[in-house]
């Protein structure tokens, strides 16, 4: 395998392990201020729908959905793509 490859491999591994991180995040900034805990699954802030594995990938979800609830079509903030996509970079 070529030394360019791993390096290639390496940043991709990086960027995806720190836009998990930044997911872990927002659900911290959004809930911890409400008094919600951070253990239950991720649901939707204006209906409640209980997201699947599909819905939460970081940025790429956002990005398939066009920034909207799969059920109920509410907007969903700018600001979690951008926090998972900053903490990639």
């Amino acid at each position: 395998m070529s030394e360019v490859l791993i390096y290639v491999l390496c940043y991709i591994s990086f960027a995806v392990f720190g836009m998990v991180i930044g997911s872990f995040l927002n659900v911290c900034i959004f809930r911890i201020p409400k008094g919600e805990s951070i253990i239950p699954d991720s649901h939707c802030m204006t209906c409640g729908y209980k997201l699947h594995w599909y819905d939460l990938v970081p940025v790429f979800s956002y990005i398939i959905l066009g920034g909207r609830c799969r059920k109920c079509g509410a907007k969903l903030s700018l600001q979690y793509p951008l926090i998972e996509g900053m903490n990639g970079a």
